[in-house]
């Protein structure tokens, strides 16, 4: 019995020398960008809590920071995911010599102080974004809505549904109607307070409080330069009357 040669295959020989040339050109490649890519300047984008030095040494890798193909690649395959109050950084390169990290920031809309010196901090949708010590001046502080239950980060913040629908509505004011509120406090029988400036508004319960508010937009900027109260205690649909009790 004669052994059967094997047959020359002219595809699975280009094939294969495609392949290895391939492998060759991005073998080339990177090692040409971490030959040239050496960083001279790093800019950062869309960072308003943390300084852009900061930034730099928390993300970057100081043993490594001086090339930046190899942070571009480090970050892209292992990213920062645990820096507070940032849900996500991303690193790229500008040239051959300017690193560029864009930041990506939680969203916060308030607080709420809770145990050992930490704050609770809010999303517009009263969702708990981060738990931390560091104080943020941009963030509304809210009181009157402590908590035994656990404060899960993700989840709504656990207190009365009514309760976290009118802060909701409050956080989406701000930022729809342009109102300037400085801190919100609930009452033990849920009657709601803003401090706008100088102006204290008591807004009585939570019913009404989308037509409260919008009211509120209008009369603020009246009143703006004078100190007083603006009670919204007994408004309704058939008393649209709105006192302001100046000091």
């Amino acid at each position: 019995m004669t052994q059967e040669k094997k047959r020359f295959s002219p595809a699975r020989f280009y094939r294969i020398n495609i392949i290895f040339f391939i492998m060759i050109m991005v073998l080339g490649l990177l090692v040409f960008l971490l030959a040239v890519c050496s960083v001279r300047q790093v800019r950062v984008y869309g960072n308003t809590i943390y300084t852009d030095a900061q930034l730099e040494e928390i993300v970057l890798n100081d043993r490594y920071k001086s090339n930046g193909a190899w942070e571009v690649v480090r970050n892209r395959l292992h990213p920062r995911r645990d820096i507070p109050f940032v849900s996500k950084t991303d690193v790229s390169l500008k040239g051959f010599h300017t690193l560029v990290i864009r930041v990506s920031e939680k969203q916060i809309a308030g607080y709420i102080d809770g145990k050992d010196d930490n704050h609770i901090y809010l999303d517009r949708e009263g969702r708990v974004a981060e738990v931390n010590k560091k104080l943020l001046s941009s963030a509304i502080p809210v009181s009157g809505l402590s908590t035994k239950k656990r404060i899960v980060t993700g989840k709504s913040y656990p207190v009365a549904e009514n309760r976290m629908t009118a802060l909701r509505r409050i956080f989406h004011a701000k930022t729809s109607m342009n109102l300037n509120i400085d801190s919100v406090n609930f009452g033990d029988s849920g009657e709601i307070s803003l401090s706008c400036g100088s102006v204290t508004v008591k807004m009585g319960t939570s019913d009404g409080l989308k037509e409260k508010l919008l009211r509120l937009s209008y009369i603020l900027p009246k009143v703006a330069g004078e100190s007083g109260t603006l009670h919204f205690e007994n408004f309704s649909s058939d008393n649209t009357d709105i006192v302001f009790d100046a000091d």
